[in-house]
């Protein structure tokens, strides 16, 4: 279950919160600060549903020139590293290959939109490596927001040729794994936050284990239409 050796890390896909950069779909409702105070709570729970887990964390960051990552998250990273590469996969596959030439075993890549992504489904991830060589967690647009994978089995065409950004993700990285003859676990479906549709998804569902997440939504919605739950139930 909990793994609190180096066999194991999380690493912890994020970008550096600038206004007009993150989660810049919803800056139409929500303004650019709005937004990229939510996008700022999203990291805050995962990083303290990652924290429950006891793994260590290698935050990948992307890098923006300029900016400033927060301490909270300097502060709760075993290691912090730019990503590399001009598209995700690249980005993906570099932080994999970085992780397994440090010899450590299991990689949990992980998101940081999703508020379900709690310390239960990283758990799930680890365990599924005992009987699987790999482990997704579907998010419903169809993609993936967790995907983890071991050393010994791992393979870059996982990150290949694949149409990111759209429906298609998690069907052609299925694919490539049925290529390379691998098995997958897959985990449960969770709901991402991109959009202003996406958003209203989880305010009528909101999650016990998205505290600041909820709280910044009540802050930046107050007593509106679009966060009826959350305002009920804070």
């Amino acid at each position: 279950m909990h793994n609190p050796s180096n066999t194991t890390v999380v690493a912890f896909f994020v970008r550096v919160p600038v206004a007009g950069q993150v989660k810049t779909r919803l800056a139409a409702e929500l303004g650019a600060e709005g937004a990229c105070r939510l996008y700022e709570a999203l990291v805050a729970d995962i990083l303290s549903n990652i924290k429950a887990c006891t793994l260590p964390l290698y935050l990948f960051h992307d890098d923006n020139a300029g900016a400033v990552l927060p301490q909270a998250w300097v502060e709760a990273s075993s290691k912090v590293i730019a990503q590399h590469g001009e598209q995700i996969g690249e980005r993906m596959a570099d932080a994999f290959e970085h992780c397994f030439a440090e010899n450590i075993r299991q990689v949990i890549l992980v998101g940081s939109d999703i508020p379900g992504l709690n310390a239960e489904v990283i758990d799930k991830a680890s365990v599924a490596l005992a009987s699987h060589d790999a482990a997704i967690a579907p998010v419903i647009d169809g993609g993936y927001c967790l995907i983890a994978l071991k050393r010994e089995r791992y393979h870059q065409r996982i990150f290949e040729d694949i149409p990111w950004s759209t429906d298609q993700v998690l069907r052609v990285t299925l694919n490539r794994f049925e290529e390379c003859k691998q098995t997958v676990c897959l985990l449960q479906t969770m709901q991402d936050i991109d959009t202003i549709d996406d958003l209203n998804a989880y305010c009528r569902n909101p999650l016990s284990t998205a505290l600041t997440t909820n709280r910044t939504l009540l802050g930046t919605l107050g007593k509106t239409e679009i966060a009826p739950k959350i305002w009920t139930n804070r």
